[in-house]
């Protein structure tokens, strides 16, 4: 969504500036630049893959969010536990391609773990810990290529599926600090 706007926004002040560089105007060393005051500037670790995993202890807004700015790399997932009757669960770690929020206020809700189709049946929900919903459209099955979550769904032949639980946090997650 972001990705092609900010794009077209970047050509167009490249092009701007260009001429000034072939003329001279703006040099290397700083000269008809504004430069940088290394003093107030901050310093951002490198992301990792361990970034783009998805809890759900957070808010849908949140997490539809993130899953926005970790397009492309490095991406988002989630850990969802797969139970067919008669079998042990699964757990499947499915990439996360696009969503969009359902109920962005949290509030009291039952079963928060269960995952379901919404009534339109045109995407996956996840309940959030505080009680907001955040609705998958596209996802990756491991081995498998992007597809919209109907069909995913349908490729569950109605197994149930969770989110995988965690323990309660106050917005950590497993493995930060």
């Amino acid at each position: 969504e972001l990705l092609p706007e900010l794009f077209d926004e970047g050509s167009e002040l490249l092009l701007e500036v260009l001429g000034g560089v072939f003329e001279g105007k703006y040099k290397q060393d700083g000269t008809g630049c504004d430069v940088q005051d290394d003093a107030e500037a901050t310093h951002a670790d490198k992301m990792t893959k361990d970034e783009g995993q998805l809890w759900f202890t957070e808010n849908a807004v949140y997490m539809h969010n993130k899953v926005r700015a970790f397009a492309g790399w490095p991406g988002t997932s989630a850990q969802l536990v797969v139970q067919e009757k008669g079998k042990d669960p699964q757990d499947v770690k499915v990439k996360i391609i696009t969503t969009r929020v359902s109920r962005p206020v949290g509030g009291a809700v039952l079963g928060v773990h269960e995952v379901k189709m919404n009534e339109k049946g045109d995407a996956i929900v996840i309940t959030c810990d505080d009680g907001s919903q955040l609705e998958v459209l596209e996802l990756q099955p491991p081995g498998k290529k992007v597809m919209d979550a109907k069909s995913f769904w349908n490729g569950m032949r109605g197994k149930d599926v969770e989110r995988k639980r965690v323990g309660w946090s106050t917005g950590k997650v497993p493995g930060q600090a």
